[in-house]
């Protein structure tokens, strides 16, 4: 293999990282990934969509992160000067293959992981139904993170209002030095952030003061963790306040951390 098929590798695997259609490569990368590639056989399975789920949901409930800084710090903020040579080296160091190289593209693209959970979805029976439940002991946890992402959304808001020219990415990072948890928070979950600034009904609650619309969107955003939708997070969230009015400290509400 030469410097130039691994410059080349790296070029186009670190484009897949920084698209925002693809916010779950991101996070499957910061609990080690890819320390294993997949085969044709498990993506085509289903297998590689399972891991894929359940590496992401350790990340949300345990915060589990294995990799440096640095290169966490990078992959948040899509820093491509940073991740290129860092994967060219990464992928030289380790020996890679022509066929590993076409394996770790083929994994990185939307529509393999799209294919895999075609697959992982036909070897279960999976039925719609009705609200997502979660119990009453979580809604502590539920209402923490609200209240930890509504200053941080606050600011975000106000920078966007100021008729900035910078992406909501780069808002991120220059708001994660006063708001570390939520921005991270924030950038793991930015496809599900944007869906939440464009959803009728987060929107209609709030149309004008912008301390409003950012305790609506942090209320939205707060159920993420549980796959609750907007509005059901919104009234978790709800329920959660007033179950805390009335009893006081009785309602568990644990730090969140990330």
């Amino acid at each position: 293999m030469s410097v130039a098929e691994y410059q080349r590798f790296a070029e186009q695997f670190v484009d897949l990282i920084v698209d925002p259609k693809r916010p779950w490569l991101v996070r499957y990368i910061v609990t080690g990934g890819l320390d294993r590639i997949p085969t044709d056989e498990e993506i085509d399975s289903g297998d590689f969509a399972l891991r894929v789920l359940n590496r992401i949901r350790r990340l949300e409930q345990e915060g589990t992160e294995i990799i440096e800084a640095s290169l966490y710090e990078a992959l948040s903020d899509g820093d491509k000067d940073f991740l290129v040579p860092y994967t060219r080296k990464w992928a030289k160091k380790a020996g890679f293959s022509r066929e590993e190289l076409r394996m770790l593209l083929k994994m990185g693209k939307s529509s393999s992981l799209r294919q895999s959970f075609k697959k992982l979805n036909s070897k279960f029976a999976f039925r719609s139904g009705g609200k997502t439940k979660i119990p009453h002991s979580q809604l502590g946890k539920i209402l923490s993170r609200a209240e930890q992402l509504r200053p941080a959304i606050e600011k975000i808001l106000q920078e966007q209002f100021s008729d900035t020219s910078h992406t909501l990415e780069e808002i991120l990072g220059y708001c994660r030095k006063d708001f570390p948890e939520a921005c991270d928070f924030l950038t793991l979950h930015i496809q599900r952030f944007r869906q939440a600034f464009n959803h009728n009904r987060v929107v209609s609650r709030a149309k004008t003061r912008i301390s409003a619309r950012a305790g609506v969107l942090a209320d939205a955003m707060a159920g993420t963790d549980y796959g609750l939708a907007f509005s059901t997070s919104i009234e978790k969230v709800g329920e959660a306040r007033r179950a805390t009015r009335r009893q006081g400290p009785p309602l568990d509400s644990p730090q969140i951390s990330d």
